[in-house]
């Protein structure tokens, strides 16, 4: 029974962190990090949803460094800011930088992690 309720315990540790995983990553060009969700991208700014506070900022496309999707996408504004001092056009759509084909680590240390805890939970179950 002590078992079963360690194996619940690490089950739920490791969901919890699967779940953090999921975020947007923002980082500032001063080197403030948020994680949460991008809610908007518009001409000048991006509105970015906090995960901590539930607030919404809006920062200048100029003060961000990068934001980091929950998909692995990596945008990054500099290529449209540069395109927009350049020929005063507007451009909308941000610079996808680099794109993770694969699943994410997180996903995959999850999935590793359930396999073994499954592996240890018939290994108990046989054992009794």
């Amino acid at each position: 029974m002590k078992n079963l309720i360690l194996l619940f315990v690490i089950l739920f540790t490791v969901i919890c962190y699967a779940q953090e995983a999921v975020l947007d990553k923002m980082e500032l060009r001063n080197g403030q990090v948020y994680l949460g969700k991008v809610e908007k991208i518009k001409t000048d700014v991006v509105e970015f949803k906090e995960k901590e506070t539930g607030l919404i900022y809006e920062s200048l496309k100029t003060a961000i460094r990068y934001i980091q999707l929950a998909t692995g996408k990596i945008l990054t504004f500099d290529e449209e800011i540069k395109s927009t001092k350049e020929t005063g056009a507007t451009q909308t759509q941000p610079v996808v930088v680099e794109q993770d084909s694969g699943a994410s680590a997180g996903l995959i240390i999850l999935a590793s992690v359930g396999a073994v805890l499954l592996v240890l939970l018939l290994i108990g179950a046989a054992a009794q």
